[in-house]
């Protein structure tokens, strides 16, 4: 493997590193008040039950003072659609609704908290999701190059994802879009190194040539796109564009890397299909029984919701996708088969998303209680690789794209930072308590849809009344608002490395975070110029070799 091969390998390496450390930094370290709370205790069954059950009888039920009654009545009624009152419901083992793949990826990461005497539900609440996050960023980055050919717009793209989107409070969470949005980035990567496919490429890491290295991406793209359906089953209206795009754009001249592809997709699915006949009784049932059904899709208001709803709009809590239609036009001229899977993925999801009613808006469509619109997650990388081409064209010294993406990008930071120095339900506890919300039965539309009580300032109002110092977990302790306790409150931010090791080792961290993203500069520009001398050494050898040829030709 050449030299210049083993420093991209550093680069990625060191990116990797550096969104990584960032997201630990500003992780709070716990989970969220309930649907990662549940796939936790899934995993704490699998570790010490030895069950893919959440089993009520679990330890962190107790010490995390979680309402188990109600999981275990509400998994028991969606899978037999027998409403019955909660209190009079057998506390016993059940399968849920949450992502079996989710629980199961959580438990190298149970067992490292519990070799190092470290509390799991921390050790998952801090490194998860941050790791997760982290590998979508690096995933982006290694896209990005293959799209755009430009590290320099790679990383500015995944930095943008990970500081100035609503991606990032989300490292605080056990919550399974992210992973989910993971997969569909690692298909699309996959079947892009597929097409592009050479050993001195970029972010290449087989020790394959030719054809086996094909073979091996196809069959990697089809593994995560499985994965993705594992993950959460919505990924099941992304696969028809997938394939099309895999078939027409990627392996219309390579056969048999799209049937290699497709094998390892049905083994996948088939492979879904028995787990979900061992656990509901049937090869398509997900466990959301009523739910997953299309008439549950009976509403409209989320499509506007998702987009410009003050509480939960796209545009609010990452304003640079203000610039996606025009981020869209440029790419449909330029890659027009990647800017149809992008918008297939996109529209789709807002459209299944958006249409979701089951008389409980907007919780239906927001993906609330959570940081901004939850569900629309999954997409956010495909949202990223349109913007790209906005990055690629502010960076050709177009001064008002340049400018007007620096703005948003401003923006969109100071608002999701507010996301990460305050637990957003310490934000609702604000709107609640201070704001005497709590008066009104309908809280959460009014939070979701009045500008004034948008989550961002009731953010920006807790952090200037230093508000959650003055939280006092205890007093909560056995009340309906019990998962107080699970954030760093009365630390007045939600920091959990800042709280619990205190400004000395945060600026440790901090400081390391630097001098990783300095050396990954450093590795790029080395890389970009050893890369062009190579490429200008190669140039003047063919030239002369035809020179040369020409000479004694006859």
């Amino acid at each position: 493997m050449s030299h210049v091969h083993s420093l991209d390998r550093k680069s990625v390496f060191l990116v990797f590193t550096f969104f990584f450390l960032l997201n630990v930094l500003s992780s709070g370290g716990h989970l969220d008040w309930w649907d990662g709370t549940e796939a936790f205790l899934v995993t704490e069954s699998m570790v010490l039950e030895k069950t893919a059950k959440l089993d009520p009888t679990v330890p962190s039920v107790k010490d995390l003072g979680f309402y188990v009654n109600y999981t275990v009545y509400a998994s028991k009624s969606i899978q037999s659609g027998n409403n019955t009152n909660p209190s009079s419901v057998m506390l016993e083992p059940v399968y849920t609704v949450r992502s079996l793949l989710l629980s199961a990826f959580g438990v190298p990461f149970y067992y490292l908290g519990y070799i190092l005497h470290f509390s799991p539900v921390t050790t998952i609440g801090l490194l998860f999701n941050s790791l997760i996050i982290s590998l979508i960023a690096v995933s982006l980055y290694c896209i990005t190059i293959e799209v755009y050919g430009s590290k320099k717009v790679a990383f500015i793209l995944s930095l943008i994802f990970s500081v100035c989107s609503f991606i990032w409070p989300y490292n605080s969470t056990f919550w399974v879009q992210p992973l989910q949005a993971l997969t569909l980035a690692l298909s699309t990567y996959f079947l892009l190194k597929t097409r592009h496919y050479d050993k001195a490429f970029l972010c290449h890491y087989a020790i394959l040539n030719g054809r086996k290295g094909k073979f091996f991406f196809s069959a990697l793209a089809g593994l995560f796109l499985g994965l993705a359906v594992f993950a959460h089953p919505t990924s099941l209206i992304f696969l028809p564009v997938f394939l099309l795009f895999s078939f027409f754009h990627i392996m219309r001249h390579d056969i048999r890397n799209f049937i290699l592809l497709v094998t390892v997709l049905a083994a996948a699915l088939l492979s879904a299909g028995i787990i979900n006949y061992l656990r509901f009784g049937s090869f398509t049932e997900f466990g959301y029984g009523y739910f997953s059904t299309l008439a549950t899709h009976n509403g409209w208001s989320g499509l506007l919701g998702l987009l410009i709803s003050p509480g939960a709009g796209l545009i609010f809590f990452f304003p640079l996708a203000a610039l996606l239609p025009l981020g869209a036009r440029y790419m449909y001229y330029e890659n027009k088969a990647l800017f149809l899977l992008c918008a297939y993925i996109i529209l789709s999801n807002w459209i299944y998303v958006g249409t979701l009613s089951f008389g409980s808006e907007p919780i239906s469509w927001s993906g609330g209680v959570a940081w901004g619109p939850r569900y629309l997650i999954p997409v956010l990388p495909f949202m990223m690789i349109i913007l790209g081409e906005i990055i690629r064209r502010a960076n050709k010294k177009r001064h008002l794209l340049r400018n007007t993406v620096i703005a948003l990008c401003i923006v969109g930071f100071y608002i999701n930072l507010s996301g990460i120095l305050i637990w957003f339900q310490y934000g609702l506890m604000y709107g609640w308590q201070v704001e005497g919300l709590a008066t009104y039965p309908n809280s959460l539309d009014i939070i979701t849809w009045y500008p004034m009580y948008s989550p961002i300032l009731l953010h920006t109002k807790a952090l200037m009344d230093d508000y959650v110092s003055s939280v006092d977990p205890v007093q909560y302790a056995n009340t309906s608002w019990y998962w107080a306790g699970y954030g760093n409150a009365p630390c007045s931010v939600d920091l959990y490395i800042y709280c619990n090791n205190g400004s000395v080792m945060l600026l440790i961290m901090s400081i390391l975070a630097i001098v990783l993203v300095v050396a990954s500069i450093r590795i790029g520009i080395i890389q970009y110029s050893k890369s062009k001398t190579a490429l200008s050494r190669n140039a003047i050898v063919k030239t002369l070799r035809m020179v040369s040829f020409k000479a004694h030709s006859p």
